[in-house]
C-alpha cells in the first residue's frame, strides 16, 4: 500500500506492507504510478531483478533507482513486481520478477519524469505488525 505526501518541488511517499517483500512492491508500485497511469501498463514481458545493499533502507533506494534506470535507458515500465527480501551475509538481497512492457507514448501518458530516487526522509521501519517506509522522488 502507498500514499502519495507533499513534498516541496518532488513526490513523497509512504509505504506499508504486512511482509519486506510487500513494502517493496509497494515501492514499485507508487514509482509507476508517479510516472503513468498504472492501469495502462501491461505484464507482457517478465524481466529479473536483484540487487544487494548493506542496509535496508539503501536496499530501498538502490531497488527504486534500479526501476528508474529501466525506464530511463529501455523506456521499461513494471506492471508488477513480485520480489523476495532476506537478509544475506550482514547485508540485505532483493530479488525476483518485474512483470511489465516498454514505454508505449500511445498508451502511457507520462505525469512526470523522475530524475532520481532521493535519501532525503528516507525511513526504514517496523511498526504496529507492519513495515513502512517514507522515500521522496526527485522530480
Amino acid at each position: 500500500m502507498h500514499e502519495f505526501f507533499d513534498h516541496t518541488g518532488d513526490i513523497g511517499v509512504r509505504l506499508s506492507g504486512a511482509t519486506l517483500a510487500e513494502l517493496f512492491e509497494s515501492a514499485s508500485a507508487a514509482f509507476v504510478e508517479s510516472l503513468t497511469d498504472p492501469a495502462a501498463v501491461e505484464p507482457r514481458r517478465a524481466e529479473e531483478v536483484a540487487v544487494e545493499a548493506p542496509e535496508l533502507d539503501l536496499l530501498l533506494v538502490d531497488f527504486l533507482s534500479e526501476l528508474l534506470y529501466r525506464f530511463d535507458t529501455r523506456g521499461w515500465i513494471t506492471a508488477d513486481a513480485e520480489v523476495d527480501v532476506r537478509e544475506k551475509d550482514g547485508g540485505w538481497l532483493l530479488d525476483g520478477t518485474l512483470r511489465g512492457e516498454r514505454l508505449d507514448p500511445d498508451r502511457h501518458g507520462i505525469k512526470v519524469l523522475v530524475k532520481a530516487i532521493t535519501y532525503h526522509a528516507l525511513h526504514v521501519r517496523r511498526e504496529a505488525g507492519l513495515w513502512k517506509a517514507d522515500v521522496v522522488f526527485d522530480i
